[in-house]
């Protein structure tokens, strides 16, 4: 009898140990559970126990690159600028220099030709709305091809009119009419002149040209040689036959008389 009851009494410690018994339903679960996503989604631990993780330290911001500033060629302001940046970024802007009667001056430096030197300036009054650069180019093209006053002598541009023997101006009607009434020539809003200083070019008159004239890139090379050369010292002649070249020393603006428009001194 005492055997059989022993034995009934170690029948479930053993079942148990053996995991054939389940707890009964209210019983906390172990860490490892709590800890362990269920089916359903992530478990929130309800331990009072555990320290909140540190939130994470942001990064730190990445460093701004200082502007590139126009002119700069440092290494710093081309890095700035990338591959997508403007060349003209890359080139030193000069300062325009202006004259004491406001004119802008064009860069000098350019010289050619032999004989006698002749230094000269290229300036544009604001007023005309003429770009500074564009109508320099021009002037040196018609002055410095071999068809021209350097077939003879030597023309240096340069940029501080006091050096200068010959200041080539493009400027408005208005401003032109005063230049040449200082010496007592009467242009009437639509003339050049050379007044004995500057070869005073007539922007309306760059603009539309002449009568005779096919093209505006014939006329704006006549009309820089033609008051280039009085300031050289050339006075004016007329056709020499009809159907001939134009002297660039003739009153082209005016007439033809018979003649062909003609922009070169030796064309």
């Amino acid at each position: 009898m005492r055997r059989t009851l022993l034995l009934i009494l170690a029948v479930p410690v053993v079942l148990f140990g053996a995991g054939l018994v389940t707890m009964p339903s209210g019983t906390s679960p172990s860490v490892d559970e709590e800890r362990r996503p269920s089916a359903s989604g992530p478990t929130t631990s309800t331990s009072t126990s555990a320290s909140p993780a540190p939130a994470p330290t942001p990064a730190a911001p990445a460093p701004v690159p200082p502007p590139a500033v126009r002119g700069d060629t440092s290494d710093g302001a081309d890095a700035a600028a990338g591959s997508d940046g403007d060349a003209d970024d890359d080139q030193p802007i000069l300062p325009i220099m202006v004259s004491d009667e406001g004119f802008l001056i064009a860069p000098g430096g350019l010289v050619s030709g032999s004989g006698p030197r002749w230094r000269y300036t290229v300036e544009v009054e604001p007023e005309t709305g003429f770009d500074l650069d564009e109508v320099a180019l021009q002037v040196e093209a018609a002055l410095h091809d071999d068809r021209s006053w350097v077939a003879t002598r030597t023309l240096e541009q340069v940029d501080d009119p006091a050096a200068a023997r010959i200041r080539v101006v493009l400027a408005t009607p208005d401003t032109v009419d005063r230049l040449c009434a200082q010496v007592g020539l009467r242009t009437v809003g639509i003339y050049s002149c050379w007044n004995g200083r500057f070869a005073a070019l007539n922007a309306w008159r760059w603009e539309v040209g002449a009568e005779g004239f096919d093209d505006m890139l014939t006329y704006r090379r006549y009309l820089v040689n033609h008051e280039f050369g009085h300031g050289l010292g050339y006075g004016h002649v007329g056709c020499p036959s009809p159907g001939a070249s134009a002297p660039v020393m003739m009153q082209q603006s005016k007439t033809l008389d018979g003649c062909t428009a003609n922009g070169w001194p030796y064309p």
